[in-house]
C-alpha cells in the first residue's frame, strides 16, 4: 500500500522517485519565483525596517533534486553516465 506525502497541496507515493522530483521540482519552481517569501516590518519611532526571508534552502533542494533523478532514472532503466571501454588489440 502506498504511503502518500502531501507537498505543495498534491498528494504523492513517496516510494516514487518520479513523482517526488515533479513535486520538488514545482516546489523549487515557487520559491525561485518568490512565492515562498514571508515579509516583517518593525516600525519605531525612530527607525522602519523591512525583512524579507525565504524558507527554503536551495541547496539542499538541489541535493534532494540530483537525488530522485538519479533514482528515477534507475528506477526507469535509464543509465547516468556511459563509461568508455579501452580494447586493447594484437
Amino acid at each position: 500500500m502506498p504511503v502518500l506525502v502531501t507537498i505543495n497541496g498534491v498528494a504523492v507515493d513517496q516510494d516514487d522517485p518520479c513523482a517526488l522530483y515533479q513535486a520538488l521540482y514545482a516546489v523549487k519552481l515557487r520559491a525561485l519565483a518568490g512565492e515562498h517569501v514571508e515579509e516583517l516590518s518593525i516600525q519605531s519611532p525612530v527607525t522602519r525596517e523591512q525583512l524579507r526571508f525565504s524558507g527554503a534552502d536551495v541547496k539542499a533542494l538541489d541535493a534532494e533534486l540530483m537525488r530522485l533523478a538519479a533514482a528515477c532514472s534507475a528506477k526507469n532503466g535509464k543509465r547516468s553516465r556511459y563509461a568508455k571501454t579501452t580494447r586493447f588489440v594484437r
